[in-house]
């Protein structure tokens, strides 16, 4: 993954607040349906969909010719997850990892999250 530690840990306390507390990052559109802010930052630091395409358990490619044809909660289930939270809770893992093998302590990441989260709510 080539995303900086900053941008990392900032998506993990996104990823946490959301997973949190769901509908939390709920907009409404006038003329569309309900999008969610966590959702449009995750597509716009993950571009390339490696990110969620490990997730999943796909390549980048596979990622990118599926979301062309379905919807993101109709891959999340095909690919064995019950719902959009599960994926939150497993891309905060994921994140946590990643920031672990760069080098940050666990406490010095709940430390982080926690500071920065309560500026999110």
């Amino acid at each position: 993954m080539k995303l900086s530690t900053k941008t990392v840990a900032s998506l993990l306390v996104v990823t946490t607040v959301a997973a949190a507390v769901p509908g939390l990052s709920q907009i409404t559109i006038p003329k569309k349906r309900r999008e969610s802010q966590f959702d449009k930052l995750l597509q716009r630091h993950d571009r390339k969909c490696e990110i969620r395409a490990e997730l999943l358990g796909m390549t980048p490619y596979e990622f990118k010719q599926l979301s062309k044809t379905k919807a993101f909660e109709e891959i999340i289930v095909a690919r064995g997850l019950k719902n959009k939270r599960i994926f939150r809770v497993a891309l905060m893992g994921y994140l946590r990892n990643e920031l672990r093998q760069r080098g940050w302590t666990t406490s010095r990441i709940d430390t982080y999250v926690m500071a920065r989260s309560v500026r999110m709510a």
